[in-house]
Formats: structure tokens, C-alpha cells, sequence
């Protein structure tokens, strides 16, 4: 398959199309075909040797975030199947052709959403709800106050937080006012 290759740290540049073995598939994982990898900051501190290079766990490859087909899956895995479109937090090796997920980290692709837009949602909804839902146990009627609104974890923090039904106060720059207030942040300095 091909994958991305670092080969050494820097600029965009230093990204290459390469050559790399295919995952294996083991009895908890999907393989997937990737059609669009999400682009975060984890990827551009790697990118620029914030981790040296690092194994997040699965693989040497670049990227966190995947979104594409379910091509095989494992003897373990439950509810889902070969054709399914699937999004999700990988251990690495999502800028690549194939990439493999545990189940347990994949999540069905509602049907009128595309590949491109679904791939950048995993890795920022998942930390804003481990945060605020798991360690903080946020529940309907709570405040809670979201620094950097705007970006990447802070817009997913307050859809979140406003679906709970939480009171969401903020923080962001002036010019970014509007977008959190369309995000379900009423209070905001």
C-alpha cells in the first residue's frame, strides 16, 4: 500500500508518498480503506519533531484520525461489517491507504455526511467528551466554562456541553464571537 513517510522533520515538505506494509488484521480490529485522514496537532508536532519518531501504537505511520470502508474485519468484532463506513481514533497509521481500528473505537458514518468533513471529528469529540462527560461528569443544568471555544476541542466541547443541556460560558477572540455563539454558548468574554 502507500502511506505517507516522514522522512525527516520540518516543514510540509518533508511529508513523501512511499511504500509500506499492509496492517494486520487482528481478532478485535476493522481494516479500513481510507478515504480521508484527519489533520490535527498531534500530526503537525510530529510532523515537526514534537515526538521524535514515535509509535502510537499500531503503527509507525502517521495520523489519528481515519474516516473510509470497512475492507475486513476480525473474529471478535461486533456490529459491524465488510462495507460499512466507519470514522475513528486510530494508534497511528491513518495516512495510508489501509489502516486498522479496533472496533471499539470506530463509530458508523451517518449517511448524509462525507468522508472528507467526518474525518476531523473523531480525535476532538472524543477528548472533549472524555473530559467533560467522564472525568468532570458534566450533566444537564451544570456550568461549565470552555477556554478557546473556537478551535478544534473547544467548538466540540460546547456542542457537547450545550446538548447536555449544561450553561456553556466561554472564551475565544472577538472576532470568533459569532461562530461559538452558533455552537450553543450563550455567555462568553
Amino acid at each position: 500500500m502507500k502511506a505517507i513517510n516522514i522522512r525527516e522533520f520540518g516543514a510540509p515538505d518533508v511529508l513523501e508518498l512511499a511504500d509500506a506494509p499492509n496492517p494486520e488484521v487482528r481478532p478485535a480490529d476493522l481494516l479500513v480503506r481510507v478515504h480521508a485522514a484527519g489533520v490535527n496537532r498531534a500530526d503537525l508536532t510530529h510532523r515537526t519533531g514534537g515526538y521524535g519518531h514515535p509509535n502510537f501504537g499500531d503503527s509507525l505511520i502517521i495520523g489519528l484520525e481515519i474516516a473510509g470502508e470497512v475492507i475486513a474485519k476480525g473474529d471478535l468484532v461486533t456490529g459491524f461489517e465488510v462495507g460499512d463506513r466507519v470514522m475513528g481514533v486510530v494508534g497511528g497509521g491513518a495516512y495510508a491507504e489501509l489502516a486498522r481500528i479496533d472496533y471499539r473505537m470506530a463509530m458508523h458514518i451517518p449517511a448524509q455526511l462525507d468522508y472528507v468533513r467526518v474525518a476531523a471529528i473523531p480525535e476532538v469529540f472524543v477528548t472533549a467528551h472524555e473530559a467533560m462527560m467522564h472525568l468532570a461528569r458534566l450533566k444537564s443544568g451544570d456550568s461549565v466554562l470552555i477556554h478557546a471555544a473556537a478551535g478544534g476541542v473547544g467548538s466540540a466541547a460546547v456542542q457537547l456541553a450545550y446538548a447536555t443541556g449544561a450553561t456553556v460560558y466561554a472564551t475565544t477572540e472577538g472576532s470568533k464571537l459569532a461562530r461559538v455563539e452558533h455552537l450553543g454558548c450563550r455567555y462568553r468574554h
